[in-house]
């Protein structure tokens, strides 16, 4: 476990220490950014509907974390990132679930490299009828020109982010 700790603690001082070296390296324009964040979240929602594992493992970055009700979880590896993914997707089906939609997302850029996407999604059952509602945080970071998730936050909806 300490282990785990540990890598999760470097990941995060190398992003922390990488962002001034990166808003130095490079300018972009912020609203095609922002446009391409928003694009790949609605994509990741519409692949996670869909089950598509495949085009889910493509949308984030390695190490990946989760964090929910029961803290934080680190997987190192794609394959353990996805069996996470289809176990917790299988749970939902098994409630109803059939897919999940944006209903308040933004998007703040964290200079040309970072940024942090997120606000309230609503899951859907099959007939339609809303399953649940939450709040979600995404860390994101551009990685050789493509954008990739690197934490997912879930909480509650009433504490949803809101972006300016």
């Amino acid at each position: 476990m300490t282990s785990l700790v540990e890598k999760i603690t470097l990941a995060i001082a190398a992003l922390l220490i990488s962002i001034p070296i990166a808003a130095r390296a490079q300018s972009t324009d912020p609203a095609t950014e922002r446009n391409a964040i928003d694009k790949l979240m609605h994509e990741y929602f519409e692949t996670y509907s869909r089950g598509d594992m495949a085009a889910v493992a493509q949308d984030i970055s390695i190490p990946f974390v989760i964090a929910g009700s029961q803290g934080f979880t680190a997987f190192s590896t794609r394959d353990e990132a996805m069996d996470w993914y289809k176990k917790y997707r299988e749970a939902a089906v098994k409630q109803g679930y059939a897919k999940t939609e944006w209903i308040d997302f933004g998007v703040k850029l964290l200079g040309p490299t970072h940024a942090i996407a997120g606000g309230t999604y609503v899951r859907y059952k099959s007939d339609g009828s809303e399953l649940n509602r939450s709040g979600g945080t995404y860390l994101l970071s551009k990685i050789d020109g493509a954008w990739k998730i690197g934490v997912n936050l879930g909480y509650p909806a009433k504490d949803a982010f809101r972006f300016e």
